[in-house]
């Protein structure tokens, strides 16, 4: 599947992806940005897409740069709840020149319409770092809002960091 935009489209992910995927995810940058900062291999991810992708629990997407023709980063739609109609967002911009270009923020975009219209969701959440100032800024330009407080959450190293939910309700596009 491909979902086209202005600069950027959106393929399925693909075991040919997979290398790009864990060279991006378990970068030093990436890792202090994300909640999930355990570093994956290249079986581990290809395990992902068998069990989660083709099982339709994840919709997960490959950012593509169309001028650069170059894979820039990852989106994905997990937690899906189809009967109360919400899902959990993820993105990563895996590719560090492409940062605070608008390319994440055109990639919200595309996801949750997406969500919205084809998924049939009525609200995409997400968990964000309080730090990652970026992400926040990006995330507020394509219409989340903040939805509860700052709360501490156990990370998988057993550190705790500071984390903030937002949301996005359908019409509210």
């Amino acid at each position: 599947m491909i979902i086209d935009g202005e600069r950027i489209y959106l393929t399925t992910i693909t075991y040919d992806d997979c290398e790009d995927f864990v060279r991006w995810r378990n970068s030093s940058f990436i890792k202090s940005k994300f909640i999930y900062r355990k570093d994956i291999t290249v079986d581990e991810q290809i395990r992902w897409i068998k069990t989660q992708v083709e099982t339709g629990n994840v919709i997960q997407f490959i950012i593509w740069d169309k001028n650069d023709k170059k894979k820039i980063g990852s989106v994905y739609l997990q937690h899906i709840d189809s009967e109360n109609g919400k899902c959990e967002f993820g993105i990563l911009i895996g590719e560090e020149e492409y940062l605070g270009l608008g390319y994440g923020t055109e990639a919200n975009d595309l996801i949750c319409h997406y969500a919205f219209e084809k998924v049939g969701m009525k609200k995409i959440y997400l968990r964000v770092l309080n730090d990652n100032i970026g992400a926040m800024k990006s995330y507020k330009k394509a219409g989340f809002e903040v939805d509860d407080n700052i709360r501490k959450e156990l990370m998988e190293d057993s550190s705790q960091d500071n984390v903030v939910f937002m949301s996005k309700y359908r019409g509210n596009q």
